[in-house]
């Protein structure tokens, strides 16, 4: 135990090492275009822009807006841009007096500044979003609730400053995803439950769980065939990332199934791994047997909710492209490449979040066990324990 303890410990601080010394790679990036905070104070009204009319046939209306600079080397300038009102309000921008937009600044060698718009100013909506989220989350959760926090700022950390780098400088995506799920999951077990069985016995349930995830859409992904090519972002970075392989863009898509499915399959393997260590601190006497029944009546409780929560994630962010593709005859929306990405997403995810639960039941029952009948452990077989006799017709 004092081995695995010390494993577990050097592994958590390498993770910390490598995003410290990742971090400043990053703060010297500098940018030829600068976006900052400005807040409207006039638009004139809209007229059509002749000159877009006469040459590409897209009816546009143009409006001149005058805007204060908020932030910047320009902060308290006054400038007028111009904002383009089309028929497809996906990329409208409907302004009015007083509120904020994102302006882009671009600055040529000579000092001299164009500014254009570029979007709504989000930023202190989701700021105020997020404060409520840490009000919740510290005043229900206390000193685990801060613990958690920071098990997500790591697992942040570990994708941004990790896995975006190393795929964009041509590391395979998958490969470079089931590492920091590994680094992930141990650093959110231990921080939530400590150098505990509770936590071994979750970390290698969930390890078990994304690797099979991790293994089944690989192979969907090669069979199937998917591309990983069919959203507008992944068109968009194909185009940024000149002579990167198709495989790369298959790997990616791997690489996010990967990751969808881990936060839920780390939730379930927690819950039973907390339940079998209660209903072991509870009866000292109970057998490995005991302690499995326990962990998978618990565990059959959370399967149908945690694959209701994957397959409902997966459906709520593809909305669009259900009732895009409810038009389809049948044998094309079954092959659709967007949909069977859905799919496979969510099927592989739920089967890797079902073999979690008898995984983490068997492994917590044996670490968390206080019965020495070395019988009881050599005859015990899990298949054997199934204490719930299902539906009987």
């Amino acid at each position: 135990m004092a081995n695995l303890k010390s494993f577990f410990q050097v592994i958590v601080v390498a993770t910390m090492l490598m995003v410290i010394s990742l971090l400043p790679a990053f703060a010297i990036d500098e940018l030829k275009e600068d976006f900052v905070a400005g807040k409207v104070l006039k638009i004139s009204q809209p007229s059509i822009n002749q000159a877009l009319q006469q040459s590409t046939g897209i009816v546009s209306g143009q409006q001149l807006v005058e805007v204060n600079i908020l932030e910047g080397t320009l902060k308290g300038a006054t400038v007028t841009v111009t904002n383009e009102v089309t028929d497809n309000p996906a990329y409208n921008i409907n302004i009015k007096p007083g509120q904020e937009l994102i302006l882009s600044v671009i600055t040529d060698k000579n000092g001299h500044s164009e500014v254009n718009i570029s979007d709504y100013h989000r930023a202190p909506i989701l700021g105020w979003l997020f404060a409520a989220f840490l009000t919740v989350f510290l005043i229900f959760g206390g000193k685990k609730g801060i613990k958690s926090l920071a098990g997500l700022v790591i697992c942040v950390a570990l994708i941004a400053f990790v896995l975006l780098p190393l795929s964009l400088q041509g590391g395979n995506p998958l490969l470079i995803a089931t590492g920091i799920c590994l680094v992930a999951t141990a650093s959110s077990m231990l921080l939530v439950a400590g150098f505990s069985k509770k936590a071994y016995a979750a970390i290698l349930g969930t390890i078990g769980g994304v690797i099979v995830a991790g293994l089944i859409s690989y192979v969907v992904i090669i069979t199937a065939p998917l591309t990983g090519l069919t959203s507008e972002e992944a068109q968009i970075l194909r185009a940024t990332l000149a002579g990167v392989p198709l495989k790369f863009y298959s790997g990616l898509l791997a690489a996010g199934m990967l990751i969808g499915a881990l936060g839920v399959i780390m939730d379930v393997a927690i819950s039973i791994a907390s339940s079998v260590a209660e209903v072991s601190s509870t009866d000292k006497t109970l057998t490995v047997a005991d302690l499995y029944k326990s962990g998978m009546n618990v565990g059959r409780d959370i399967m149908g909710t945690m694959t209701n929560t994957l397959v409902l994630a997966y459906a709520g962010s593809a909305l669009p492209l259900l009732l895009l593709v409810a038009q389809m005859p049948s044998i094309k929306l079954l092959n659709l490449d967007l949909l069977a990405t859905e799919i496979a997403a969510a099927l592989s995810g739920s089967i890797g979040l079902v073999l979690t639960i008898p995984l983490t039941a068997l492994i917590s029952a044996r670490l968390m066990s206080h019965s020495k009948d070395s019988a009881d452990m050599k005859s015990f077989n899990p298949s054997k324990t199934n204490s719930d006799p299902g539906v009987k017709l």
